[in-house]
């Protein structure tokens, strides 16, 4: 039996919440897979785990963030004492801080994921309960190398740290469900949290000089969060609000429709470490790939692991290249062909969840 604590899950959307699911799932083939997460929503998330429950048992918790975890933690205890456990992985340090420290003499192989965003220090205290869940996992899995680097920030000793790129799963037997949209060619989209680290104003004002070249461009803006509002407002005022269609969430079924119109996924992460913000990998570039939608990112956090500069994309290391990248892009059609087709070759082959899930397994049988 694998358990999977996690405070990130569907019915929740997210890139985590992504990882979390297709990890459970891709183990579970092989594995009995018990999920204990946390509540968001009590009707989607019943929906959702009974859609699974031939898959995964999930067993969710809600209330205080205190209570909680303690109640997760009991549950746990009760599981490992009757049953025999090959592997306990975690979503994220902050899941491990309770079980780290009492599951330690339980010699359980102890799996934590890090993924970037909250390996950003904010204070000693902070740095120091990081540096004590890691210091009692038996493996640190992270996203990218990029993120690595932040763990080795944290501990330049830490040898138990290995390197296991997110996966993707397959459109294939996912039937598209129509999104009404403005009309428009060429379509660049981008597939992400609405937050300023994503990079968005950066692309509406692309958008705002391009227009003038190619007065029919299409971006659509799909996710929600805090930036929304303003976003919009910039939209309006660069004069571009009938080139540009803000869809919020969407489900996969929206998101196969989505992308089979697309051209270019853009999304040029800035550097927020100063606001506890960075991207770790992007899970969204690889999604594209699937399509044969390549795409343009910065040079910031484990972007450029996401996407291969002038083999599946184009990473740009200033924003000023931004518009100069798409132009070049959406100009040489034989270029952008060549791109979609490799990063959808290296999204099928390479980092499918059926070989990413084998290197768990792997990790877990070598522990």
């Amino acid at each position: 039996m694998i358990i999977i604590l996690t405070q990130c899950f569907p019915s929740r959307i997210g890139g985590i919440e992504n990882l979390m699911f297709n990890l459970s799932y891709f183990l579970s083939k092989d594995n009995k897979v018990i999920v204990l997460a946390d509540q968001h929503n009590v009707i989607k998330d019943t929906v959702f785990d009974n859609k699974f429950k031939n898959n995964f048992t999930v067993r969710r918790f809600g209330g205080i963030k205190y209570f909680r975890k303690r109640n997760k933690f009991r549950e746990l205890e009760k599981i490992i004492n009757f049953k025999e456990v090959k592997a306990i992985i975690c979503d994220s340090w902050k899941s491990f801080e309770i079980p780290s420290k009492k599951l330690k003499n339980k010699k359980l192989p102890l799996i934590c994921l890090a993924h970037g965003n909250e390996l950003i220090i904010k204070n000693k205290r902070h740095h120091s309960r990081i540096l004590n869940v890691f210091e009692n996992v038996s493996k640190i899995v992270s996203n990218s190398e990029y993120t690595k680097k932040l763990i080795n920030k944290l501990n330049p000793k830490f040898l138990n740290i290995e390197v296991i790129h997110p996966g993707v799963s397959s459109f294939e037997n996912i039937v598209e469900k129509e999104v009404k949209l403005i009309d428009g060619t060429p379509t660049l989209l981008t597939l992400a949290r609405l937050e300023k680290r994503k990079g968005h104003e950066h692309i509406l004002q692309a958008i705002s000089n391009l227009k003038h070249q190619y007065p029919n461009i299409r971006y659509i803006v799909a996710g929600e969060g805090e930036e929304k509002n303003y976003l919009k407002s910039i939209t309006k005022s660069l004069n571009i609000s009938n080139n540009v269609i803000f869809i919020g969430t969407i489900t996969d079924e929206q998101k196969k429709y989505i992308f089979n119109k697309t051209d270019l996924m853009v999304m040029p992460t800035l550097d927020e470490t100063n606001k506890l913000s960075i991207e770790g990998f992007g899970i969204s570039y690889l999604e594209a790939a699937l399509f044969g939608i390549p795409s343009i990112a910065s040079n910031i956090g484990g972007t450029n692991e996401a996407v291969l500069h002038n083999q599946t994309g184009v990473i740009i290391d200033d924003l000023n290249d931004l518009e100069i990248s798409i132009r070049d892009l959406i100009d040489n059609k034989d270029k952008r062909k060549l791109l979609g087709e490799n990063a959808k070759n290296r999204a099928l082959h390479n980092l499918n969840w059926n070989n990413q899930v084998k290197k768990y397994e792997n990790l877990i049988s070598n522990l």
